[in-house]
This record gives C-alpha cells, sequence and structure tokens, in this order.
C-alpha cells in the first residue's frame, strides 16, 4: 500500500503525486499534478498488488473511468484520464480535484440538517444520477461518503456522485463483451444502504436500487439516523432490509414536512411498482416541493435547531392503495366552498419556515411554525359578469411569547442487568431495566451502554407515543454464570446444570459487528 516513498513519484510521466488525500482497502487518492500544464487533480491508484493483478478489479476500475466520462452533469466528478503506469504497472485514474467534504463528513458533524437543506442535497443527487441512469448506467453503491459536497466559485454548494466503480452498464453502450462484471450471486455496495433486491442477491438490478439507496441517505439527513438501528450483525441487517418493517420517518422526525416525508417514503418502498422508477422522477418529486430549486447557499448545511425539534408536522396518512401520502390541507371556506391548498403551496410554505430558522429568523420563525391559520371574513357578493374574487390569503399569525413546547418524560427499558449507561455524555443511573429520558416532541439523545468491555451507542427520539426506538439492548456473550451454571463439591469439577441452565451443546450466538466506515463486499 502507500507509504512515504509514494509521493514525489510521476505517473504516466505526466502526473507528479504531490499529497495523500485518502486510502482505503483497494488503493489510494492523491492530490496530484500535471507537471505539463501544472493544473492540479486528483490521481486515484490502485496499489496493492493484490488487487492491482486482479482483472476482475481493475476491469471494475477501469469501468469507472469510463462511465463517469461519458455521463454529461455537474453533479458528476470528471474524470480526465486513467491507465496504467508502464514503469511502476500501477492503475490509475485521474480526476478533478474537488474541496469540501462528502455527506458522511456532513453527518458526522451536524447529525440531522434542515428538511430544506436535506431535499436540495438529494435533490442534487438525483439530478446527477438521473443522467446516469439516462445512460443506462446504474450506480449500486450509493451512500454518503459517495456524495461529496463541494464549493462553486460563487461560494454556492454542489453535490457531486463519486465512485462508479461497480456500476452495472449496458453493454451497447460501453462497447463490452455480454459476460456480467461479477459472479453470480457475488454482492456488490454497502450493507447499510443495500436495496431489498441486492441483499436478495437479485440477478437483474436496476435503477429503482439506486433510489432505494438514495431515499435511505434522505432518511438519514432528515432523521439523523438510518432506519436500521439496531442491527448488530451482518445477518440481522439483511434480515431487517428484506423483512422488518419500516419505521415512520415522522415518528423519528415529526418536524419533517409531510410532502417531504410521502417522497421518502416512496423512494425506500419495498413495492418495486410504487418506488419511483429512476433517479428522474425522484428529482421531478423533489422539485414540485422545494420552493427555489436545487441551489445550496453554503450557510443552511448545520444542525436542525434546537427550537425546530419541538415542531409537529401535519402526519402522512395511508391512502387505500398502500402508500403513505401527505394529507390535503383544508380549512378556508369562502361562501360555504372549501378552498384547498396546492400541495405546492403547503410544501413551499413549510420549507419557507424552515428557512427562516435556518437563515436567522429566530424567534420569527418559531413562532411561525406553531401558529395556526386564522379563517378569513366572507367575501362579498359578485355578479356573474364580475371578475373573480383573488385566491384567498393565508394569515400565519404570531403565537403568544408564553408558548413553549411541552416536555415529555419516559422510561427506556435497557439491558441487559448490569449494563452500564451514559445519556448525552453523562453517566445515566439505570434502575429497575431502564433509564430516564425527556425532552420535548423531536428531541434526540444520544445513549452509550457499556458491559464487559464491550460498548454500542444508540441515537433515540422523543415522539408523542414514546421513546424510538422503544428499548436499547447491548448484546454480549454470556458466560458461565450468566447461564446458572454451578460447581458444586464432589463432582470432579464437572459442570452441572443448574436452574434455569442453558442445554450445553447450546453456544452464545456470534455476532459481527458492523463498520459504517468500511465497505464489507468490495466497494471503496
Amino acid at each position: 500500500m502507500s507509504d512515504d516513498t509514494t509521493l514525489g513519484k510521476i505517473i504516466a510521466g505526466r502526473y507528479q503525486l504531490v499529497r495523500l488525500l485518502g486510502q482505503g482497502g483497494m488503493g489510494a487518492v492523491y492530490e496530484g499534478r500535471n507537471i505539463a500544464t501544472h493544473k492540479r487533480c486528483a490521481v486515484k491508484l490502485l496499489l496493492s498488488p493484490e488487487f492491482g493483478g486482479n482483472q476482475e478489479l481493475v476491469k471494475r476500475f477501469f469501468r469507472e473511468a469510463k462511465a463517469s466520462s461519458i455521463i454529461e452533469s455537474d453533479h458528476i466528478v470528471q474524470v480526465y484520464d486513467s491507465g496504467y503506469d508502464p514503469e511502476l504497472g500501477w492503475p490509475f485514474m485521474v480526476m478533478e480535484m474537488l474541496h469540501g467534504e462528502d455527506l458522511e463528513g456532513t453527518l458526522k458533524r451536524n447529525g440531522a440538517i434542515p428538511p430544506l437543506a436535506a431535499a436540495k442535497l438529494v435533490l442534487q443527487a438525483a439530478m446527477g444520477l438521473a443522467k446516469a441512469h439516462e445512460a443506462g448506467i446504474v450506480h449500486r453503491d450509493i451512500k454518503p461518503a459517495n456524495l461529496f459536497l463541494s464549493a462553486r466559485e460563487t461560494g454556492d454548494l454542489i453535490v457531486k456522485l463519486l465512485d462508479f466503480g461497480i456500476a452495472k452498464v449496458r453493454m451497447e453502450n460501453m462497447q463490452e463483451t455480454s459476460h456480467g462484471l461479477t459472479r453470480t450471486g457475488s454482492m456488490l455496495g454497502t450493507p447499510l444502504y443495500m436495496s431489498p433486491e441486492q441483499v436478495n442477491g437479485a440477478s437483474s438490478i436496476d435503477a429503482r436500487s439506486d433510489v432505494w439507496s438514495l431515499g435511505i441517505v434522505l432518511f438519514e439527513l432528515l432523521s439523523g439516523n438510518i432506519p436500521w438501528t439496531n442491527t448488530p450483525s451482518l445477518g440481522r441487517l439483511m434480515a431487517a432490509i428484506i423483512t422488518e418493517e419500516l419505521p415512520l420517518l415522522q415518528d423519528r422526525a415529526p418536524w419533517v414536512p409531510p410532502e417531504l416525508a410521502e417522497v421518502t417514503h416512496r423512494a425506500i418502498s419495498r413495492d418495486l411498482n410504487q418506488r419511483f422508477k429512476n433517479a428522474g422522477e425522484l428529482r421531478d418529486a423533489l422539485l414540485q416541493i422545494l420552493p427555489d430549486g436545487p441551489r445550496i447557499p453554503p450557510d443552511i448545511i448545520q444542525p436542525l435547531p434546537i427550537e425546530h425539534k419541538g415542531y409537529i408536522a401535519p402526519r402522512l396518512t395511508l391512502s387505500g392503495d398502500g402508500m403513505l401520502r401527505a394529507t390535503t390541507r383544508t380549512g378556508l371556506t369562502a361562501n360555504a366552498q372549501t378552498v384547498t391548498q396546492p400541495k405546492k403551496s403547503v410544501a413551499g410554505l413549510a420549507f419557507a419556515v424552515i428557512g427562516l430558522v435556518v437563515l436567522g429568523g429566530g424567534a420569527v420563525g418559531y413562532r411561525l411554525l406553531h401558529a395556526k391559520p386564522v379563517e378569513p371574513a366572507p367575501l362579498a357578493e359578485h355578479s356573474a359578469s364580475a371578475s373573480p374574487p383573488p385566491p384567498p390569503t393565508v394569515v400565519m399569525p404570531l403565537a403568544p411569547e408564553s408558548a413553549a413546547p411541552v416536555v415529555k418524560h419516559f422510561t427506556l427499558p435497557v439491558a441487559p442487568l448490569g449494563v452500564q449507561a451514559t445519556l448525552d455524555g453523562a453517566a445515566a443511573v439505570v434502575h429497575d431495566g431502564g433509564i430516564e429520558v425527556e425532552g420535548v416532541i423531536g428531541a434526540t439523545h444520544k445513549i452509550v451502554l457499556t458491559l464487559k468491555g464491550k460498548s454500542d451507542e444508540y441515537l433515540v427520539a422523543i415522539t408523542e407515543g414514546g421513546v424510538v426506538p422503544p428499548k436499547v439492548d447491548l448484546l454480549v456473550k454470556p458466560d458461565a454464570k450468566a447461564v446458572g451454571a454451578v460447581r458444586p463439591p464432589n463432582t470432579g469439577g464437572a459442570l452441572v446444570k443448574g436452574p434455569d441452565t442453558k442445554p450445553a451443546d447450546v453456544k452464545p450466538k456470534k455476532e459481527t459487528g458492523l463498520n459504517r466506515n468500511v465497505d464489507e463486499f468490495g466497494g471503496k
């Protein structure tokens, strides 16, 4: 792999390696400089002899370069060059140099972000992904680490898709042979964001799989966590993706506007007929509810303001076709006729209010979030020949200054017995198998459980009905005492079964920890 001796080397006689930017299991990415033009670039190398000599991985590496180069989009990283270094034999790829961070870093820094910001980030990602889908390219590894947030010269931010290294490309577009890139049954992608059909090992993966993965990213940006919050082993994670009931986004994040929650749930529908068919459909759905399009000012990317977490948005309802849909807002009447606000107007109002909080509206934005519409006075009589009256205006009065969100108190069960817990970094008392948590609706807390040298971290949210998830459990291997084994005298040291002891041939289930930063299936 990479070391200090790599720096300064000139790749393919053109690109000098200046600085190591990142390193993974397959290779490394360097800041490079074209020695002829002095243009800065990013140089991606396959350094490991194990991978460099693997023709399948090398083919995948060059496919990434070719796939990226045929898609014309500002939201896909540009690839300038690729090939083998003739002296060292290293496969390389030269890309545009980006400045910023990936969305994995954004999530670690901020947790949940304002809905307006989350929608704009995913909209821009969908715009680039839609171009790929139009070209017949399925990315297959959409995740926060492959969505890079870079700064434009204007100061605005732009999302760029990275790493098409495991993309499945229509052979007629790529002028390749008909042989597949991966062996039957092999699994590519990042488990946490895999679609159910990927986990099932379906032989045919299409654009809807990318839509699912991008929907999971949207869920995480809005709530601060992925839907699968308590899956300590790979097997349980895969089972959860395929069979576990999907949590309602508004249970985790009650402040999310219903129109955006509806888009999110449609993107992660297990029913392929109800899921968006491609990223273009997801893009169009987001454009309908965003008031000012995809532009991302830098100051909207920040943690969700605490005062906004106390807002409870109108809830989704289950429609007759099995889809979760935003409820239509009514309540304005004119001459006994109900005037219904279009969905776009409702969403625009919700996002505009969120924008007030984010962009410095402070108390004004907070009061607007808690306001109720005022019913206008009846309209005056008018003749049939007169011009129709203008549409009624929704007036959002200020709430009383004394209004304050209600603080909820709950006992969160924790297991197993003897576990130690911290709540938001402070020691928490475990009493009768539970710890006390409190907060306004939408508040979140970080809980860390520790026992026998093992620890695990959970993010829990306060909802109207209780704490989500409703229980946190640290899985540890039981010892002899835990299963009731005793060693009585005069038995020659043999163990005999005590009360409630499991049979001797029952072994504790081995759990495999998941590391969200490691792609276990060959991604970067």
